[in-house]
């Protein structure tokens, strides 16, 4: 007989993106395995009604009371964790519930994946396991001046992500959970150090059906044409782009182009350092594209770029990986996780006038060397398929529900 799990993803939705796909996944992965209650908002009912039924397990929708809806202006002024916070409380009412009646192994909470949004189900009684959670990566020191008009917020933030710790929901949760999955090393070490010996790195990006179905191509070009560089992703101002510029700029790049795919706040910042750092022939900010359009930039791509200063995974960057573009990143937050030394290069960011250099002698030598570049690019999409595909990811988390559970028999 399978034990029982109880599973709680705020987002959950199958025929969502992002968070809401990622919660969705664990749910679908798991109930290959035990016998799996799920727990989530009515958000994406359609979609969890029609695949749960298919996968054979049973999903709950919980949603904010009458009372709690009432205060709709006052949730909205609070931003989006204060809908997930109360949100929790409702749910465990609704756990505790369902556990006097199925008498559950094990709980575990696994989106949304931010140790802001507390994990009130933790109160059960029974072993528990919170992740992979995140929250808390921040931009290095001295690295403001790549941010644009979003430096000032990205000060504020840190000087609350601390304090947040101290929120009574949010530390009880880091105490009371058995297992703390995290998803960079990053956060775990900004995480106090007394969970240490409980907190685990598991990255929460997954291939999804069309990165497993691509058909990479490694192919040695001429280095003498001309160097195609590519970004693909939310442009928002901590993934920095004008690193990549000034690197462009002072290495002396020449023979070049550089495609920036996406949408977001950062791209009129980044048109104007384009332009200050007088490349901006050679860079084409396309804007959103469909996805057919998108696979032809990867496929004509030589190098992915992806300098993020702040991101707890790096979903646009397992594309990358996926479809065999070799990976030119920073050593720093999700993408510090996802990206060895044989799949991609990556910069440190202990001092910003170093990485620019770096990151410019990186390219120069991506350029000079096919052959490097058909090695890493090989090497990613192998590491994309052994390690972030939702079997392996399971496969490092069921160690845990192994222990914890035998540990509660």
């Amino acid at each position: 007989m399978k034990p029982s799990l109880l599973m709680v993803a705020y987002a959950c939705d199958p025929d969502g993106i992002g968070e809401y796909w990622l919660g969705w996944g664990w749910a679908e992965e798991a109930s290959k395995h035990y016998n799996l209650h799920l727990i989530t908002t009515p958000k994406g009912r359609k979609g969890v009604e029609r695949e749960s039924e298919r996968c054979g397990f049973q999903a709950h929708f919980v949603d904010l009371s009458s009372r709690m809806t009432r205060w709709a202006g006052l949730l909205r002024r609070g931003g989006d964790y204060l809908p997930m916070i109360l949100w929790q409380r409702r749910v465990l009412e609704v756990a505790d519930n369902l556990h006097r009646r199925e008498r559950f192994a094990l709980v575990h909470q696994t989106t949304f994946h931010s140790f802001r949004v507390p994990f009130q189900a933790s109160r059960l009684g029974i072993p528990s396991v919170w992740g992979p959670i995140a929250g808390g990566e921040s931009v290095p020191k001295g690295f403001g001046r790549f941010l644009g008009s979003a430096r000032t917020s990205e000060r504020l933030r840190q000087i609350v992500n601390r304090p947040w710790l101290e929120i009574p929901s949010v530390a009880a949760s880091l105490r009371r959970a058995d297992v703390l999955l995290v998803s960079n090393r990053v956060t775990r070490d900004f995480l106090p150090s007394q969970f240490r010996d409980k907190t685990f790195v598991v990255p929460p990006n997954v291939m999804r059906r069309e990165d497993i179905e691509f058909d990479a191509r490694f192919e040695e070009k001429d280095p003498a044409e001309k160097l195609s560089l590519l970004y693909a992703g939310w442009c928002v101002h901590t993934r920095s782009i004008p690193m990549v510029l000034e690197a462009i700029a002072r290495c002396g790049l020449k023979n070049y182009s550089l495609t920036v795919i996406g949408e977001g706040p950062a791209l009129d910042y980044w048109r104007a350092e384009a332009m200050r750092w007088g490349v901006a022939k050679n860079v084409s900010f396309t804007g959103k594209l469909p996805y057919a359009v998108v696979k032809e930039h990867y496929r004509s791509a030589d190098v992915l770029v992806f300098p993020a200063l702040r991101d707890s995974g790096g979903s646009a960057l397992l594309e990358g990986m996926a479809r065999g573009v070799p990976v030119l990143s920073l050593d720093w937050g999700g993408p510090g996780e996802m990206v060895d030394d044989q799949s991609g290069i990556k910069i440190p960011v202990n001092d910003p006038d170093e990485t620019v250099r770096l990151f410019g002698e990186a390219l120069l030598r991506l350029q000079k060397d096919p052959k490097l570049r058909v090695s890493l690019a090989k090497a990613a999409r192998k590491r994309a398929e052994t390690l972030f595909s939702w079997p392996a990811k399971l496969e490092l988390v069921e160690p845990h529900y192994r222990r914890l559970m035998a540990r509660s028999q």
